[in-house]
């Protein structure tokens, strides 16, 4: 499997910045099966002002059974940020 970009078992007391966030990611040709790029997960934060996995954007071309750019298992306590949210995929 091939695996690019992907954030995992983060714990913070706070964010303010930016968790697996604007990245740019282009994949062509012999990415082949079972991909795995941008995603994010097991993200604990207690308050959230910056954005986790938002705001990718993932070219990806010849790759089959994709998983691309998703967002789980992300705990937060007060959010005022982005979570998933802007991502920009393209699979051909």
């Amino acid at each position: 499997m091939s695996k690019v970009g992907n954030t995992k078992n983060i714990t913070a007391d706070s964010n303010s910045g930016k968790i697996g966030s604007d990245n740019s990611v282009d994949l062509k040709g012999c990415s082949g099966s079972n991909v795995s790029v941008g995603n994010t997960s097991g993200i604990n934060i207690g308050d959230n002002s910056g954005s986790i996995g938002a705001g990718n954007s993932v070219n990806m071309q010849g790759a089959h059974n994709a998983s691309v750019g998703n967002t789980s298992g992300v705990n937060v306590g007060n959010n005022s940020g982005a979570i998933g949210s802007g991502n920009k995929i393209n699979i051909s």
